[in-house]
């Protein structure tokens, strides 16, 4: 199984480094006495971040933007907690390529530091 895909399709194995970041959605205020009071949202969600290739022919990299241009989509990575693969509907965040290499007339030919993000949007199953 691919570290992650997207919509099914196996994405490449991108390098050591692929952060996981958790936020918790809480809905918040102070009493009177000024204690927070405080409601939960939702589930924690994650952000894999820093999800980077560090070598990539352009035809991967047009696959991956390809993936990028969709914005929304079924990630399947593997979760800690779950401690197996899990689905989630996540957007593409940012991304960046560098050039490496280019043919006479500028055209890269290998594209290095493909870097880009994964953001959970708190959906379950079936929503």
């Amino acid at each position: 199984m691919a570290f992650i895909s997207w919509n099914g399709k196996a994405l490449p194995s991108p390098a050591p480094g692929v952060k996981y970041e958790g936020q918790q959605l809480v809905n918040s205020a102070r009493n009177a006495q000024g204690q927070v009071v405080a409601q939960k949202i939702n589930r924690r969600m994650v952000k894999l971040s820093g999800i980077t290739w560090n070598c990539l022919t352009p035809e991967e990299w047009k696959t991956i933007r390809s993936c990028i241009e969709e914005f929304s989509g079924e990630v399947t990575y593997y979760d800690d907690l779950e401690g197996k693969f899990i689905s989630r509907k996540m957007y593409w965040g940012d991304y960046s390529a560098e050039p490496y290499w280019t043919d006479k007339q500028g055209k890269p030919l290998m594209l290095v530091n493909c870097t880009c993000s994964l953001i959970d949007m708190g959906y379950e199953d079936g929503d």
